[in-house]
């Protein structure tokens, strides 16, 4: 049985530290983390120097800063295990994300590889080795045709935590609506249907580990796209947790989809809504994502999509999982 888990609704800050699970699992979006550097991928010209974004090293150090501050405050007291990325350009970013003053003391390695974007845009995971220790990893290459298949990789890691616990994580980010939702929606369809057979056959070779995928679906739960996933349609709850928000409208487009032994965990999730990441949104209302840039106008935030955090804890009796 699968259980599909929106990334939850918005809790109080002080609700992280006592709603934290035996792992924690963040997912976010970084919104064009580039190194300032050059590289081969045209994707990357307008974020380097002299590009017309006005990419700099004091702009990127900053972004640096700033997700080095979500990952931190993410963690309620202390910071989350394992940490899925995307919109990460290069392996050099990650270096330097760990390194940074402000992450360096929790020990965090990171997962990457060059994936064949066309941005040079890429999926990768930080993880605590003291709680969680990679057992393998692999990426998946994006389904071949439809000229889309320039596109992130999945990366699919099986870790030990905790005693006798195995975690099958499938960090995704599906193809972007940037020549427009309808031209793209079928590769995202395609998408979906390789992750719900790569999931099904993890659960199916290995029932005792907790399957979880997650990730910036660029779709809401429902969509045609996500077609594939239906056979979680049963377990969606009400409970819509928004990331993303898009002409004043907010949808929950960073989902976590939990398969596996899921009975035998407590699972709760939310979406991180820090005063620090958000600003009041002029135009339509309300609060929105303190984005790094504005369309070409920079604005010195940090992404604009907000992170989502699952919380896994083991179960402590029946009917436990889903909490």
């Amino acid at each position: 049985m699968i259980l599909f888990l929106f990334a939850g609704t918005a809790r109080a800050q002080e609700d992280y530290e006592t709603t934290r699970g035996d792992l924690r699992l963040m997912w976010y979006n970084t919104e064009n983390l580039f190194h300032p550097t050059d590289d081969s991928a045209a994707g990357d010209d307008e974020f380097i120097p002299g590009g017309v974004r006005g990419w700099s090293y004091k702009r990127y150090r900053q972004k640096l800063t700033a997700v080095a501050r979500v990952i931190v405050a993410a963690g309620g007291w202390e910071p989350p295990d394992v940490v899925g990325l995307c919109e990460v350009e290069c392996a050099l970013v990650l270096e330097e994300l760990v390194a940074h003053p402000i992450l360096l003391p929790y020990g965090y390695s990171y997962l990457h590889r060059e994936g064949p974007d066309h941005r040079g845009m890429d999926v990768a995971c930080l993880f605590r080795g003291e709680r969680l220790n990679p057992v393998s990893h692999q990426y998946i290459t994006p389904p071949k045709g439809e000229g889309f298949d320039q596109t992130r990789e999945m990366l699919h890691l099986k870790g030990a935590w905790g005693r006798r616990d195995t975690l099958e994580l499938f960090l995704v980010h599906f193809i972007s609506r940037y020549r427009g939702s309808g031209i793209t929606a079928n590769y995202r369809r395609r998408q979906s249907a390789r992750l719900a057979v790569l999931m099904d056959s993890v659960e199916s070779s290995a029932p005792g580990n907790l399957v979880v995928a997650v990730g910036d679906f660029n779709e809401v739960w429902g969509s045609y796209s996500l077609e594939p996933l239906d056979s979680v349609r049963a377990s969606v709850g009400p409970d819509h947790g928004a990331s993303y928000k898009y002409r004043g409208a907010w949808s929950g487009i960073d989902l976590f989809l939990v398969t596996g032994k899921s009975e035998a965990y407590g699972i709760s999730r939310a979406v991180l809504k820090l005063p620090s990441i958000l600003v009041p949104d002029l135009t339509f209302g309300g609060v929105k994502p303190y984005r790094t840039y504005e369309g070409f106008r920079y604005s010195g935030g940090y992404s604009d999509h907000l992170p989502v955090l699952l919380d896994i804890s083991r179960s402590r009796g029946p009917g436990s999982a889903g909490r």
